[in-house]
């Protein structure tokens, strides 16, 4: 069982590919190193965070709320391949995996450390989106971080409480 939803869980990250919001070519100009250092540090902490909340389902199977906002990791790294694909950039090679993402001893401490995760997550944000970005970067930034903010966090805390 815990190996058919882990299969279908990495399944989704094919079809979540599809949901990234749409806002048209980005212009080659708006291209600079530290747009695409960016890009590259939000698509990382997204591929992390999913990665370690696969790992919890993995351990632990079908548990809330990890099922839930796994999917939701997965629709944050979609979105943000889709900014790499509009300016013809190659979308990072996702470098983790459930071998090497922290394990928990049970669902209490995995609770906690996902709301610590997601803290930083919110932070990281918060750091980019006081820069100059380009439309449909702001966009994707300031959805997935009022996901975080408003569903993944607060689901964390009560579940580590």
């Amino acid at each position: 069982m815990k190996r058919n939803l882990l299969a279908g869980m990495l399944a989704l990250v094919t079809t979540v590919a599809a949901c990234g919001e749409d806002t048209g070519v980005a212009p080659a100009t708006d291209l600079t190193p530290a747009l695409t250092a960016v890009l590259d540090t939000a698509i990382n902490d997204e591929y992390h965070a999913e990665y370690i909340y696969l790992r919890v389902l993995s351990d632990f199977g079908n548990v809330l709320p990890f099922f839930n906002v796994v999917v939701a990791e997965q629709r944050h790294s979609a979105s943000l391949a889709s900014l790499f694909e509009r300016r013809a950039l190659s979308t990072p090679a996702n470098r983790w995996n459930l071998d090497n993402v922290p394990r928990f001893a049970t669902i209490r401490t995995a609770c906690a450390a996902a709301a610590t995760a997601e803290m930083d997550n919110i932070a990281m944000y918060d750091r980019f989106l006081k820069l100059d970005l380009p439309p449909d970067v702001r966009s994707v930034l300031s959805n997935n971080r009022r996901a975080s903010v408003d569903r993944h966090l607060p689901a964390f805390q009560q579940c580590g409480g």
